[in-house]
């Protein structure tokens, strides 16, 4: 059963999002799956755009949602695979027909946006985060893995209520 974190309340100013994004981009290290659930609008592509400038991607401006395409790649020292499994049936068939080797590349920083549709194919060490919109606005974060070692800097979530 995955161990959870604190629940992370963040304001309903987006860059509070993509700066929670950047800190996770600080941590993450190729070969690290990053599975992201939430509703539309719920901050999943934000939160990307944040961990592409935490990963120092060359472009991080580049960086939007997948839903069409179903994995884009993003160069930079830290490489990342953004895909997206809103079209359940669509990235399904791509990893099916070999498609998984590409997706989890040890090489780079792997995320998944609407993972929870696609979560038998992802590593049991997926990191989990589900963002939510909140009833008085502003988000949630919730973060869970099965491994709570493999990832110790959440030990540590930063508050998100301002600029750095």
């Amino acid at each position: 059963m995955p161990t959870p974190f604190p629940t992370l309340d963040l304001p309903s100013d987006p860059a509070a999002t993509e700066r929670l994004g950047e800190w996770l981009g600080q941590h993450l290290t190729p070969g690290d799956t990053l599975g992201l659930i939430g509703d539309l609008g719920a901050g999943k592509t934000t939160l990307t755009r944040g961990l592409a400038r935490g990963l120092r991607l060359d472009d991080p401006d580049a960086v939007c949602s997948p839903t069409y395409l179903l994995v884009l790649e993003h160069p930079g020292p830290k490489p990342l695979l953004h895909a997206d499994a809103y079209l359940p049936d669509k990235l399904t068939a791509f990893l099916d027909d070999g498609g998984l080797d590409y997706l989890l590349d040890q090489r780079a920083v792997v995320v998944v946006e609407w993972a929870d549709r696609v979560r038998n194919f992802l590593p049991a060490e997926t990191l989990w985060l589900e963002l939510t919109v909140a009833p008085g606005g502003g988000r949630t974060a919730h973060f869970t893995c099965s491994d709570p070692a493999r990832f110790p800097f959440l030990a540590n979530l930063p508050k998100m209520n301002g600029p750095d």
